[in-house]
């Protein structure tokens, strides 16, 4: 293999599995590598831990007002989100609006909806169990699902709807979804819900972020529309997606590696490092991007004003100089926490829920372990196809069937896929394609 020889800026690249090889390659000869999209068109790949390190704390020469994904955005997604949505705003802004939702994520915050999230992975698999087999991404989307519309206030009858927002903004470079589910409208849809909803709570508060959200102002004015929809999406979306990813990965690797599971199941001492190794192993946000604001030279790069950067995670958490034998899964890792996983601890867009992501995944690997210990492969895995998220679209796995100790929860993807399940609830494909909002 040799320089070139891989584009990054192919989502194709990533649909059987992540390139690690090719990033390796990378660390070691061009650490800071051009990738191009067309003629004149391209970014910035880079593969160093400390290179991400930096540039994520380096806020006066890179800028987050940007497009963050390896292909171009269109330019109505560009123009609603950047100095609106968090993820693509600066410091002073950037500050202002992660103190509205900073307080849902707090270690006081986590620890109050610590049983609810237990009683959601019960439900999750109470609603597989006596089968005997499922397509783990119900089971991987339904805590977080219910966790982002609880802590949002969307009532039960539209929380399909985020499973397939989620997958319309993800799925965007996927035929399959990207046929299924229109990202464009998607977004308005989304949008127009916030707006709906950010003019009932300031009417009637609830206790819910998304409250907070409404009533919050700035400089004297309220919100507007775009930063309610802004922050909708990012909350319902990211909530959702990384933590979901992060249970099929990391199960995929348990199945994979049946000592490692054999050994937490006999101890669950080791379950949180081993949850820190998980991420770092299958870091679930491939990439994150910048754009520089002035020239910077870079391992003898000479990077323009107004390029954009790709930081891959995925890249920096096998990073050589950073974990001894990258590419093996070690449970006991010392210092597997350092993954890059959730961005780079003390830089400014570092992610404010992974609290919130480690308690949910302690609670689902938990109980899979306890609940269904000797679950198997039962199936061809379907990948993403992206550039941007380590995503799976479908897991067929099978187990012995067990009995159900409560109220089985939805199995979201079965309902919004329209699969035909005599075990699910009532097929919701409306959610998939449109709802009310849009047409408002």
């Amino acid at each position: 293999m040799k320089l070139g020889d891989i584009n990054l800026a192919d989502p194709g690249v990533f649909i059987e599995n992540v390139t690690h090889d090719y990033f390796a390659l990378l660390r070691k000869e061009a650490p800071v590598h051009w990738e191009p999209r067309g003629p004149n068109d391209g970014f910035w790949s880079i593969t160093r831990y400390a290179d991400i390190q930096a540039i994520e704390k380096n806020v006066e020469d890179f800028t987050n007002e940007t497009n963050v994904v390896p292909l171009p955005l269109p330019e109505h997604t560009m123009t609603r989100n950047i100095g609106h949505s968090l993820i693509m705003t600066d410091p002073p802004r950037h500050q202002f609006l992660r103190r509205i939702i900073m307080g849902a994520f707090t270690p006081k915050a986590i620890s109050r909806i610590n049983q609810r999230i237990h009683e959601l992975v019960t439900e999750a698999i109470d609603a597989v169990i006596e089968r005997g087999q499922c397509d783990l991404v119900d089971l991987a989307a339904y805590v977080p699902i219910e966790v982002v519309s609880d802590m949002l206030g969307v009532p039960p009858e539209d929380r399909a709807r985020i499973f397939a927002w989620s997958n319309a903004t993800f799925g965007m470079t996927d035929p399959e979804f990207s046929q299924r589910f229109d990202a464009k409208k998607a977004g308005e849809e989304m949008f127009a819900y916030a707006r709906d909803l950010g003019i009932r709570r300031r009417a009637d508060p609830q206790d819910d972020i998304f409250s907070t959200i409404a009533a919050a102002r700035e400089n004297g004015e309220m919100l507007s529309d775009t930063d309610l929809g802004c922050f909708f999406l990012l909350l319902a979306t990211a909530g959702n997606e990384t933590t979901r990813t992060q249970t099929l990965l990391g199960m995929q690797t348990l199945m994979q590696n049946p000592d490692i599971r054999q050994r937490l199941q006999n101890d669950r001492s080791l379950l949180p490092n081993a949850i820190e190794e998980l991420l770092r192993f299958n870091t679930p946000l491939l990439c994150f991007g910048r754009k520089a604001k002035r020239d910077v030279t870079l391992h003898g790069q000479h990077i323009k004003a107004g390029q954009q950067l790709i930081l891959w995670y995925c890249s920096g958490s096998r990073d050589e100089a950073i974990f001894d034998n990258p590419d093996e899964i070690r449970i006991e890792r010392a210092n597997a926490r350092e993954h890059m996983a959730f961005g780079t601890k003390g830089a400014v867009h570092h992610c404010m829920g992974t609290m919130l992501a480690r308690t949910e995944l302690a609670a689902v690997f938990d109980q899979i372990l306890t609940r269904l210990p000797d679950m198997q492969p039962a199936g061809p895995v379907a990948r993403l196809r992206s550039n941007f998220t380590n995503g799976i679209k479908r897991m067929p796995v099978r187990f012995t069937p067990g009995k159900a100790i409560g109220k089985p929860g939805r199995l979201y993807a079965t309902e919004v896929e329209g699969r035909d399940d005599s075990a699910t609830a009532p097929v919701v494909a409306a959610a998939a394609t449109g709802c009310p909002y849009s047409q408002k």
